[in-house]
């Protein structure tokens, strides 16, 4: 992997930190959203919206978006349902950022990475022709070495942009579903507070 670095020149080392650092922060975000996912479908499933009073949302301590969105929102307790949605889209952004954060640097990585690994064959292409403009009898040999270090680094940036394609793609997914899921849920426990409560006007 030195020997690669050296070869794809002065942005073969920036490509192997990025290539690094998309793999370990999407290997990052598939495990923090699939493991959350799970709690929260767990708890879902083992616990009717209504028999999950306040002071147990309000007591959660733990790191599930999905949680840390229902304590959030029941702590402001909204009465009117366009309040009750606009808080959501509020606290649901706000849960969910630590991992959306994530995800956007994925995508940006997927964006960069084929323009660096051009750049890099753009100076290395540079670099072969002045040093072939140097030499009276141009060696053929030389020229496709060359180049053929030159378009390494063109090479690496596919090599991160498409799979950071395909982590951003399935986390997207993966987030919207776990978002789509939390509301619902949310809404439902509402529901069930308000009947309990014996029941209040809805507004639309």
């Amino acid at each position: 992997m030195e020997d690669l670095a050296v070869m794809a020149g002065p942005l073969g080392p920036v490509l192997l930190l990025l290539g690094l650092a998309v793999l370990f922060v999407s290997l990052w975000c598939l495990l923090y959203t699939e493991l959350s996912f799970r709690g929260f479908r767990k708890l879902e499933k083992g616990t009717p919206p209504g028999s999950l009073g306040l002071k147990d949302l309000t007591d959660y301590q733990g790191r599930n978006p999905g949680l840390l969105f229902l304590r959030e929102i029941f702590q402001e307790n909204p009465r009117e349902r366009e309040d009750f949605r606009m808080l959501a889209a509020f606290f649901a952004d706000r849960a969910f950022r630590r991992v959306t954060h994530r995800v956007r640097f994925i995508r940006l990585a997927a964006v960069i990475a084929p323009l660096l690994g051009l750049t890099g064959t753009v100076l290395g292409m540079v670099t072969v022709f002045r040093d072939l403009s140097g030499s009276q009898a141009p060696d053929p040999a030389l020229l496709a070495s060359g180049i053929w270090q030159a378009l390494i680094t063109t090479v690496m940036g596919l090599c991160i942009a498409v799979p950071a394609s395909f982590f951003h793609w399935h986390l997207s997914g993966r987030l919207r579903d776990f978002r789509a899921e939390v509301l619902g849920y949310s809404l439902r426990i509402r529901l069930s507070l308000t009947a309990a409560s014996g029941g209040e006007t809805e507004h639309d």
